[in-house]
């Protein structure tokens, strides 16, 4: 129980530092003259102007997870110092009672964006963490929960989990619209990682008679800054980032790797579009701070506390008390093996496929899919969403969603437009905020762009004089002599 607390421990890291929920933003797809909009699409690269700029804090966060009631008093209870090993069961015990569990959190660290007339292109420095685990099962149900559960002898239950927290440099470039009906876009990434967990481990119940013997074995992929600590006369080993140890974690790149984002977006119609993207196809190579370990361990379920029964020739055992569980008695009996070997972890590939449709000049539908594949952890949500332009200033996008297992979803995205830049916010589920217990997921995403070195308004303002057109001013290049102009000339 003492090592499962790496996995939650990873998964909470940066709540911990940004002490907040929420999920990525489907509720922005629509908004593809959002200056992020790329990163569900590299062919929604978009600019206004010529140069678009934004950097940490206003560059743009999601952060998200569901299960947010346990974590959140996790979270709570790890602040305040008195986290025990009955808080690390209460979580591995919800998340025993769903089917899959995940987390992500992005923020964009620096963003530039260059428009030209051979097409637009951004670099972006991004900082993300994300966690999946799908822990759920027939063997798990039996040993976690309290009420009356069967497992079948020798049937053999996977445990697949992954966290990783890397850094992300990348140079997108888009074609130039210009009216054509096709435009694509490809993304070029490098990725330093900081901290990864991947786990192999199985689970089964074996015969042994008149007991049985529940079977845990399987190797644990990490590369996290561990120290020894004495404990109890004994050692362990615990997380350290503090002080000077998490400016070296942070600016760690001895685990690179190498991906990319393709995406393209066809105008069947002038009023029709779709488009489709795959987001993260790529994968990282971890070589420092390797802790791996193999487990192999046992614990003995004792006859008298199960009923055996044989169907076909399988054998079934049920149990035969409630209000406890065999989590309860269990100890740390895993007899973990140092194991420090380098290890590749793919990273969580997003598949995006949209619909749009312009109803008039100040709406359009849109139809969105994400599906995540992660080995033993895809998932999949949509969303139909209504995006409204309710003047040059102000955009809204709202709809229905759902999120992997998680049905009551109201998402609201809002978008302003000025001239120095643009500002958006909006949250995955409303219903979080208004009835807390109405969903399991919570969001929040946020950012700001400043548009950088732009033309001057050249042109006098209208007067009783000129009613009817602003006369131009004429101003020179003081170097060249020449005549300045209002717009680009693309």
């Amino acid at each position: 129980m003492k090592h499962s607390r790496i996995l939650i421990l990873l998964s909470i890291f940066i709540i911990h530092y940004l002490s907040g929920k929420a999920q990525p933003n489907l509720a922005f797809y629509s908004l593809e003259e959002q200056f992020s909009s790329s990163s569900f699409n590299p062919a929604f690269l978009h600019s206004r102007e010529k140069f678009t700029f934004s950097i940490l804090p206003f560059g743009g966060t999601s952060i998200g997870y569901n299960n947010q009631k346990v974590i959140k008093g996790l979270v709570e209870q790890s602040l305040s110092g008195i986290s025990t090993d009955e808080d690390y069961k209460k979580v591995l015990k919800s998340l025993t009672d769903r089917s899959s569990f995940t987390q992500n959190i992005e923020t964009t660290l620096l963003t530039f964006t260059l428009q030209s007339k051979s097409g637009i292109f951004n670099f972006r420095i991004k900082e993300a963490q994300n966690f999946s685990t799908s822990l759920k099962g027939e063997l798990t149900s039996f040993i976690f929960n309290n009420d009356i559960q069967s497992a079948v002898i020798g049937q053999k239950q996977y445990l697949p989990g992954q966290a990783m927290h890397y850094r992300e440099y990348s140079l997108g470039y888009s074609l130039p619209a210009r009216n054509h009906k096709f435009t694509a876009g490809i993304r070029a990434k490098i990725y330093f990682g900081k901290a990864a967990f991947s786990s192999g481990i199985s689970g089964s119940i074996l015969s042994n008679s008149p007991n049985y013997i529940l079977m845990a074995n399987g190797k644990v992929n990490l590369s996290i800054p561990l120290v020894q600590t004495a404990q109890d006369g004994g050692s362990g080993t615990t997380a350290t980032l503090s002080g000077t140890n998490t400016i070296s974690y942070l600016m760690n790149s001895g685990n690179p790797g190498f991906g990319a984002d393709l995406g393209i977006k066809y105008n069947i119609i002038p009023e029709l579009s779709f488009s489709l993207s795959v987001i993260d196809l790529g994968r990282i190579d971890w070589k420092t701070n390797l802790n791996s370990k193999i487990f192999d361990g046992e614990y003995t379920i004792l006859s008298k506390n199960v009923t055996s029964v044989d169907r076909g020739g399988t054998e079934i055992i049920t149990k035969n008390f409630s209000n406890s569980s065999f989590a309860d008695t269990i100890t740390n009996r895993l007899n973990p093996k140092f194991a420090g070997s380098e290890f590749t972890t793919a990273l969580p590939v997003n598949i995006y496929a949209g619909v749009k449709y312009q109803l008039n000049p100040k709406m359009k539908i849109s139809l969105v899919d994400r599906y995540v594949v992660l080995k033993g952890m895809n998932y999949n949500s949509f969303a139909v969403m209504g995006n409204i332009e309710v003047n040059k200033t102000l955009s809204l996008s709202t709809g229905y969603a759902i999120v992997s297992n998680s049905y009551t979803n109201i998402p609201l995205a809002i978008l302003f437009q000025k001239g120095w830049g643009q500002v958006y916010f909006g949250t995955e589920n409303m219903l979080s905020f208004l009835l807390p217990t109405s969903s399991d997921f919570a969001g929040v995403a946020f950012g700001t762009c400043f548009y950088l070195f732009k033309n001057r308004n050249l042109s006098n303002s209208i007067s009783e004089h000129y009613p009817f057109y602003r006369p131009k001013k004429t101003k020179r290049n003081q170097k060249t002599g020449l005549i300045l102009k209002e717009y680009s000339e693309f």
